[in-house]
């Protein structure tokens, strides 16, 4: 059995991305401060889940790594943790910035230099980013500038990583949403000001589930993906066509 490691695992889209993933057949590793909950859910329902209990801010990313390779090795690897402070650049102090920009970026990169040789032990690695639509927008209406900086840095991450590990049998790929309802964007979509201007602006008139964003990264996640590599792929209801 395949294993996959999923930060930020526990809530939002990192778990709907377990969820996917378990149910195409790989055991996942659910890493957050507190992973315990949604691995006692999912193992009642007969599911090879197993917790990675890390606090990735202030513990190395790669004893996430040694967890999940601790359970039969490792072959997919997710980075969905992630935070953000909703600030002008003039406010944002320099510790905030750095703090956004090292666990989405920083700590990528830390978890899959550590990931890597593992998937190249196999022949066969899957590593996925998520981005975000902000990858290729100034972001919101809400300024978030290191927010903004982080998911437009991961890009270039993950088209020098596909690059030098496509020998290892290794894919890597970023995953881009759109407008998610979720905990993490609830201070926007509870805002009517905020939510209706940006809900106008999708073609598709809404915005998206974790879920549907979760079954698109699980996808990437697969053999049936083993031609797709150093890709952003956006899915955010057409947001960016408008």
């Amino acid at each position: 059995m395949r294993v996959a490691l999923v930060t930020g695992g526990s809530r939002g889209i990192g778990l709907a991305l377990v969820q996917e993933l378990l149910a195409k057949g790989f055991k996942v590793g659910v890493a957050s401060r507190h992973p315990e909950t949604a691995v006692a859910d999912l193992t009642r329902q007969g599911l090879a889940a197993f917790a990675v209990p890390i606090d990735l801010e202030h513990e190395p990313p790669e004893k996430a790594v040694a967890q999940a390779v601790a359970q039969g090795g490792l072959h997919v690897l997710v980075h969905a943790a992630g935070i953000n402070v909703r600030k002008p650049a003039l406010e944002l102090g320099y510790e905030e910035w750095r703090r956004v920009l090292y666990l989405h970026l920083d700590v990528a990169f830390l978890l899959a230099k550590a990931a890597a040789p593992h998937m190249a032990q196999a022949g066969w690695g899957r590593i996925l980013f998520l981005g975000s639509a902000t990858t290729f927008t100034s972001g919101g209406p809400v300024p978030i500038p290191a927010y903004t900086t982080a998911k437009t840095a991961l890009l270039g991450l993950t088209r020098a990583l596909a690059k030098e590990w496509a020998p290892l049998g290794i894919r890597v790929n970023l995953l881009c949403p759109g407008y998610v309802k979720t905990e993490f964007t609830a201070p926007v979509w509870g805002n009517p000001e905020l939510y209706n201007p940006i809900t106008a602006r999708i073609p598709l008139g809404r915005w998206a589930s974790p879920e549907e964003i979760a079954k698109v990264g699980a996808f990437l996640c697969t053999d049936e993906a083993g031609y797709l590599t150093g890709q952003a792929v956006v899915v955010d209801g057409g947001f960016l066509a408008y």
